[in-house]
């Protein structure tokens, strides 16, 4: 059975606001002691003693915070020794490094979990589905990539390339992560493998993907990182889209795993691209959506609760899922279909048709299916194609050494034949394979020495036979004018101006292709930088609008509470005089009751007209 080990036991949030609060009690130029750091948790996180001296612990174990010991020299306290608390710098961090991470992959958490003898990965017993009874423990992403995969890495990652090019659409936030600042603060402590979009889409480019699984294992260590760094205590943050961007991923795969010939022509989009067959031909069928009427359509896949996965042909090419029901076979009759001929449905019906054609041809003219052979040839061809990338420059070298290698044992070999049998004057002029890499002046003095092994092995026979060879050897050595040292020159000095105009066009294709990307991450960089700075623009603004609207409604109460005031004391002061009867003026003269007057005209006005039968002044 695998040993489980405890890696890490201190909890990564409870770490994180551990360090938090050390860095804020030091900002107050406190001693960060541990009633400090107890009195802050409770007060800020509602976190018990017991618990922040448990976790306070554990991360000074898993060396995340130092303690260290000092004497005071202030008040009280001078003389008296005491334990604090401070985060480790970046130069400080030195951990032991042993090929795995020091948190579950599957549940992000520490504790005893057991490691993967292939990979960096670690898990708990319970998080994993693969057995941990036997000797060594294989992860699931490992035993994922030592299954033999039909597709070619090239076409693989063509496909991928897709793939990742539409999670970078939907989480712009995740195209890189360690240049915020949160990022740069945690990193270092809790991210043992550091992975993001464009480090996705790099090894992409490069080809290194090898299966499917591999490129979902990139995904899930983007979010097993963005959960170490930032929790997953609210819904709408980075844990959250990490989480949306791995069901994308993994809705993209399952399309891709369906079928390979679809997914491609979907994102590719060559002309006729729905037209055109698939290795694997999908069924085709009248299917029928509700509020239209019976439409050709390909069946992606047959689902268990009788539906049909299907999409359909026309210029949009939708998909839906249709009942069994609303299906009908591709070789029912127009009149019994019973659908309405719109321009539309007779598009549809052409690029069926054209469909139809292509299958046939297709199936008139099989391709030659692979053997295992021929497929492990052309790995072998992928692998051989990187070991050469990876090699470069030194090729030219190297092929050098090799070719005067190669010369030497051709010669060392001919020696050794001729010694086993004996050589005619005419083999000794003969040119080899061998001889087509070495000057002339070379050439003529392995012939002679070919000669000169030629007659020690003739004169055990024959004296005369030897004499011969000798003087035929040197009559043919000093008689032959050849130009192969020329003709091989100028065919090394062509070949080796074409390695060199390789090289260049590969560096300077290397070096736009670095420019390109560079200028891509600058105008993300400088798009991110921009939206933070209008979104901080923003938040002021709207900051300081309410604060705006808060004190001109303030100052509008004040006015309305104002004019109340006054508008209250004038009623008062006019109830408090009082008014002529007769032209509503401030009154000077009392008559009756209720009844005064202005002035005397205006008493006598009122008086004749109608006061006088119903005054009640005593006379």
């Amino acid at each position: 059975m695998v040993q489980a080990t405890k890696r890490r036991q201190a909890n990564v949030q409870r770490v994180q606001q551990l360090q938090t609060a050390i860095s804020y009690i030091r900002q107050q130029k406190q001693i960060s002691n541990l009633e400090r750091l107890i009195k802050y948790m409770h007060r800020e996180h509602g976190i018990g003693k017991a618990d922040t001296e448990r976790q306070l612990q554990h991360a000074v174990k898993d060396s995340l915070i130092l303690s260290y010991t000092g004497i005071g020299f202030k008040g009280s306290k001078t003389g008296v020794e005491y334990e604090g608390f401070r985060v480790p710098e970046l130069e400080e961090i030195e951990f032991e490094d042993d090929g795995h991470d020091w948190y579950c992959f599957d549940c992000h958490c520490p504790g005893e979990v057991v490691c993967c003898s292939d990979c960096w990965r670690v898990y708990h017993r319970n998080c994993t589905p693969e057995d941990t009874t036997e000797a060594t423990f294989t992860c699931t992403v490992c035993k994922a990539g030592r299954k033999k995969n039909k597709t070619k890495r090239k076409f693989l990652n063509t496909l991928l390339s897709y793939t990742v090019m539409r999670l970078k659409e939907k989480t712009r936030e995740l195209h890189r992560i360690g240049h915020r600042e949160e990022e740069k603060k945690y990193m270092p402590f809790f991210v043992y493998k550091p992975m993001d979009l464009n480090k996705m889409e790099q090894k992409v480019t490069q080809k290194q993907y090898r299966t499917v699984e591999e490129f979902l294992s990139d995904s899930k260590l983007i979010f097993h990182n963005v959960f170490l760094i930032y929790g997953d205590d609210t819904k709408d943050g980075m844990a959250e889209l990490a989480r949306i961007m791995i069901r994308d991923c993994k809705y993209d795969l399952d399309e891709m795993l369906q079928c390979q010939n679809c997914y491609y022509m979907s994102n590719a989009k060559p002309k006729d691209w729905f037209c055109q067959p698939c290795e694997i031909s999908h069924e085709l069928v009248y299917a029928k959506l509700k509020g239209y009427s019976y439409w050709p359509a390909k069946v992606i896949r047959y689902l268990e609760d009788n539906k049909y996965d299907v999409r359909f042909f026309g210029s949009l090419h939708q998909r839906a899922l249709i009942p069994k029901e609303q299906i009908k076979p591709i070789n029912i009759g127009m009149k019994d279909l019973n659908a309405k001929r719109t321009t539309g449905f007779v598009k549809a019906c052409e690029e069926l048709k054209l469909h139809q054609k292509l299958l046939e041809e297709q199936l008139l003219k099989p391709g030659k299916k692979k053997t295992e052979g021929e497929d492990n040839d052309e790995e072998s061809e992928e692998e051989e194609e990187e070991e050469m990338e990876n090699i470069g420059d030194k090729a030219e070298d190297k092929e050098e050494d090799e070719k005067s290698h190669d010369a030497v044992s051709s010669t060392s070999q001919s020696a050794k034949n001729s010694n086993q049998k004996v050589s005619s004057p005419e083999d000794s002029n003969i040119v080899t394979s061998s001889e087509e890499y070495i000057p002339l002046e070379k050439k003529t003095k392995m012939q002679i020495v070919t000669a000169t092994i030629g007659v020690q092995t003739s004169k055990k026979t024959s004296n005369s036979a030897s004499k011969i060879a000798i003087t035929q050897t040197d009559a043919d050595t000093s008689n032959k004018t050849c130009d192969c040292d020329t003709k091989y020159n100028k065919i090394f000095n062509d070949f080796k101006e074409r390695l060199e105009n390789d090289h260049r066009d590969g560096k300077d294709k290397a070096l736009k292709e670095l420019a390109e990307r560079l200028q891509r991450d600058f105008e993300e960089d400088k798009q991110q930088a921009v939206s933070r700075a209008m979104g901080k623009l923003q938040q002021e603004l709207e900051k300081v609008r309410r604060q705006t609207e808060e004190k001109c409604k303030e100052q509008y109460m004040e006015e309305m509470k104002k004019l109340a005031q006054k508008h209250k004391e004038a009623i008062s002061g006019t109830k408090k005089k009082q008014w002529c009867y007769n032209c509503e003026e401030e009154a000077m003269y009392h008559c009756c009751w209720n009844t005064s007057y202005c002035s005397v005209k205006c008493q006598q006005e009122h008086w004749h007209k109608e006061h006088k039968r119903v005054c009640r002044r005593k006379r």
